[in-house]
């Protein structure tokens, strides 16, 4: 009978250590859930400010471009290095160099989900391309790095002491690089489906292009005779001039072309759906990626207006033909400005103000120790002194904690723009028949498919990465950050690249605006789903 007493204790022991063990389980859930709500709260307050200071005419297009620029070109590189200088040592390497890869991964999955979508609901092909160019590339820089803030704790440091918001940094090191090179390939894949399906049907003029389809353009009016009269004497010689949107090329023969190479169309900016530029332009960011290193790293006037003039090539190439210069030399200056005009292009799209700051960082930690102490020293940080060049990594800190509110408000402004009746989403133009019922499915379909079933695949091969290649070792602080940015909105920039290639200018503006307004409620739900995910199938915190 002692026997069968005590057999029955550690019966009863063991089953209130297993109750109390799905109990803390259940506990860390419902913390998991409301540190992510709360996050989320906290965003969706800044935004809030925002949409307030917009409705009340304290912000307007300018305002709002100088605190995006403010926001990305000073301290998002200075919120990144100030995070990373600190943890900068090769064990970093060894331990998150996996996550230059992960680009790579989410970009493939989402343009194939994005494309298997558009032909579940039967989308016409020719809009294969802007679908899948949305799903492939979410949002790395405001969103993640608002999120991955205002989590604090809930994603603790690794066992090494490394951050999320390290291990975010190394993520966008290679997403640029992807973004920039995949992303105008994919949309111009379906100019040229439109080119292909106009051959078919043996069509050899600018007839209406397909749903969602739209060319760049400068109306011809618009187009000075001089600037014309000099693109027909350069034989074919590639040109930029002015247009109300920004900057654009002129072939030889004076028609449009866009920096990525395609012909514009001369009949107008409004796209088929009855977009007009003011409601496509609402979705893309007042300070792309194309302006980047503008204010860091240069001390040339920016013009702060909705669609600032810029000189180009040809006024200097004029002044030089005036001076009688021989043709051939006028030719080979000519290249020589737009090889270097490239080259310029290539380092600010790749390394932007934010990756450059990584990168110097990681250089600074990688190099001799003498260097990094002279900025940050962890035994002078924990007596409260500070090294001789300690206020340069201070300043950068308390800059970088500017980031979150300057991005959150600018972008709330912009909103009240994307959801009003100068949106995407306003019923006017003229669509055509059930126009605008197409646009909303299509951008619909788009936004599930990034926001919902991207995130569920990508987190399925993380699980597999983790079991067969990782073995487990890699601690929530290395996943969160990924999974993070698996489950994000498309990157408003991909709607700046649509109107630069010329195609689904529409598509990419409507689903960027539908993911904007659905983020709050998607979000929640999404991350709380990952990072409970992840805490309990991925993360290994041993040291």
């Amino acid at each position: 009978s002692a026997f069968v007493g005590s057999y029955r204790w550690r019966v009863l022991v063991g089953a209130m250590m297993q109750q109390q063990s799905q109990g803390d389980d259940s506990s860390d859930v419902g913390g998991i859930t409301w540190a992510v709500c709360c996050a989320v709260f906290k965003i969706a307050s800044l935004v809030l400010v925002g949409v307030k200071l917009e409705h009340q005419g304290v912000l307007d297009g300018g305002k709002r471009k100088a605190m995006s620029g403010l926001a990305m070109e000073v301290c998002l590189p200075c919120l990144l290095f100030s995070s990373v200088l600190p943890e900068a040592e090769v064990k970093l390497l060894q331990e998150g160099w996996q996550l230059l890869l992960w680009p790579f991964v989410y970009s493939v999955v989402g343009a194939l989900i994005g494309f298997a979508s558009c032909v579940a609901v039967g989308a016409s092909s020719q809009h294969w391309g802007s679908a899948a160019a949305c799903t492939a590339f979410p949002n790395v820089n405001g969103f993640p790095v608002s999120i991955i803030k205002a989590l604090g704790p809930t994603l603790p440091r690794s066992p090494a002491g490394f951050s999320a918001m390290t291990f975010l940094a190394i993520i966008q090191l290679t997403d640029g690089m992807v973004k920039y090179t995949v992303g105008p390939l994919v949309f111009k894949r379906d100019l040229q489906a439109v080119k292909r399906a106009k051959e078919r049907r043996g069509e050899t003029h600018d007839g209406e292009l397909p749903l969602g389809a739209s060319l760049r353009s400068i109306e011809s009016g618009r187009v000075t005779p001089l600037l014309q009269q000099s693109a027909e004497n350069l034989d074919g010689a590639v040109h930029r001039t002015t247009s109300p949107t920004g900057s654009a090329a002129l072939h030889g023969d004076g028609r449009p072309l866009d920096r990525f190479g395609s012909f514009s169309s001369q009949r107008g900016e409004v796209t088929e759906f009855g977009l007009t530029p003011r409601q496509y332009k609402s979705v893309q960011p007042e300070w792309s990626r194309l302006d980047s290193g503008k204010l860091l790293f240069s001390g040339e006037h920016i013009d702060m207006d909705d669609h600032p003039h810029h000189k180009h090539l040809l006024d200097s190439l004029e002044e030089t033909e005036a001076l009688g210069v021989k043709d051939t030399v006028h030719q080979a200056a000519q290249m020589l400005a737009t090889m270097t005009q490239t080259s310029r292009d290539f380092i600010r799209e790749f390394f932007p103000p934010q990756v450059s700051a990584v990168l110097l960082a990681l250089a600074i930690g990688l190099g001799p120790p003498w260097l990094k102490a002279l900025l940050y020293d962890d035994a002078l940080a924990e007596e409260g002194k500070q090294p001789w060049l300690g206020w340069v990594y201070g300043t950068a800190k308390e800059l970088g904690g500017g980031f979150v509110p300057l991005q959150m408000i600018s972008l709330g402004g912009r909103m009240l723009n994307i959801v009003g009746e100068s949106g995407p989403l306003a019923a006017k133009g003229a669509a055509g028949p059930r126009g605008r019922g197409r646009l909303l499915r299509i951008s619909a379909t788009v936004g599930v498919a990034r926001m919902i079933l991207t995130p569920i695949v990508l987190y399925i091969i993380a699980v597999f990465a983790d079991q067969v290649w990782l073995h487990g070792e890699r601690p929530l602080a290395f996943w969160g950050p990924a999974l993070i940015i698996a489950a994000m909105p498309t990157a408003n920039n991909m709607s700046t690249m649509a109107d630069l290639i010329g195609s689904g200018r529409s598509i990419s503006a409507t689903t960027t605006a539908l993911q904007l307004v659905a983020s709050p409620v998607v979000l929640a739900a999404t991350l709380t789903a990952l990072l409970a995910g992840a805490k309990y199938s991925l993360a290994s915190e041993s040291g």
